[in-house]
């Protein structure tokens, strides 16, 4: 018999509704000792019934207006089990009942792992645009599938029941939704930082030692990440604005090194693919063979969309040309 440990789960809410109490539902459903799973909610000031829905399932909740970083990095210092799962995001359900099981048992196994993570999967009932980027392990889309390492490029090693995966700085999957160590935390001093900045606390990890983290794919969630591609390209647009062009001078972890050529070239090169319609068209039918989902098919659709507008997000912003303007700098040195 195994003693489970404590385990936190954090959870972020904003005007989350039915959403909210589909994530909590899969949480209740787990077979694992009720005793030893702490909620923890931070609400963002939501007007609808999120908070209510949430004190169904906790009584640990705070609700405020707090930039999110900050919010994370709080939830984290109110953990009191042995790991803490960063971020539990309310449009996730818990792919099974076995789901804590699945991710904490690899830490249990191996002292060495600082934290372990799983992979997105695609569901029926999902909207078209989220089925799609589902089927990239970290539910990234086309551009960003281009620009990140991908998780099997990470793996060292294969147990019975997950990969081993060694993480070094410039080679970190886009991975955040993690079971961490509570006890590496707190010696690498990540425990008391102000913000919690997705890929940066992982880079912390890694400097301080703790570099060989748990990829345990069977366990699985379900991102209801986006309703359709308006709202797709809405979150990529909002997440330039109110993060990565405020926070792309401070944040250690980058999508894209503007001050080296190699990088630069490659980011014009996926330009002109995604602009050439035909060749995503013909990895879209590929995928489609593959997996019989003909959300896959839209592939030039989801390429050339984001791609776009991205780029017309960099240049309407003065952070954002000034990107491109080292970026352009970086093409002339020797």
């Amino acid at each position: 018999m195994i003693k489970w440990p404590k385990v936190s789960l954090a959870l972020f809410t904003l005007n989350g509704g039915e959403g909210v109490r589909r994530c909590l539902e899969s949480v209740r459903k787990q077979v694992y000792p009720k005793d030893k799973i702490e909620i923890i909610v931070i609400d963002n000031n939501s007007t609808d019934d999120s908070v209510d829905i949430a004190k169904k399932y906790t009584n640990k909740i705070v609700v405020n207006s707090r930039d999110g970083y900050l919010n994370r990095a709080e939830s984290m210092r109110m953990a009191t089990g042995d790991f803490v799962f960063m971020i539990l995001e309310q449009d996730i359900e818990l792919r099974s009942k076995y789901f804590l099981q699945k991710m904490i048992s690899p830490l249990i196994e191996d002292e060495r792992l600082v934290a372990s993570f799983t992979r997105e999967y695609p569901k029926k009932d999902q909207p078209w645009v989220t089925r799609f980027i589902s089927y990239n392990p970290a539910q990234c889309d086309p551009l960003f599938e281009y620009l990140t390492p991908s998780i099997k490029s990470t793996i060292v090693e294969k147990k019975q029941n997950y990969f081993i995966c060694k993480f070094i700085e410039g080679k970190i999957p886009p991975v955040t939704h993690m079971f961490f160590r509570i006890s590496a935390l707190k010696k690498s001093g990540v425990w008391n930082q102000k913000r919690d900045a997705d890929h940066d606390t992982v880079i912390k990890l890694i400097e301080y030692g703790y570099n060989l983290f748990a990829y345990v794919p069977d366990a699985g969630d379900y991102h209801y990440h986006a309703k359709n591609l308006k709202e797709l390209i809405g979150k990529r647009i909002r997440n330039l604005n109110r993060h990565y062009f405020i926070y792309h001078e401070t944040t250690k972890y980058k999508w894209v090194d503007v001050n080296n050529k190699q990088e630069v070239i490659k980011m014009i090169i996926w330009v002109l693919y995604a602009n050439s319609l035909i060749f995503p068209a013909i990895r879209g039918i590929i995928r489609f063979i593959k997996y019989k989902d003909w959300a896959l098919l839209l592939e030039p659709v989801i390429a050339v969309s984001v791609t776009d507008v991205l780029i017309w997000t960099f240049l309407r912003n003065k952070a954002g040309r000034k990107i491109i303007i080292d970026s352009l700098r970086s093409l002339m040195l020797k």
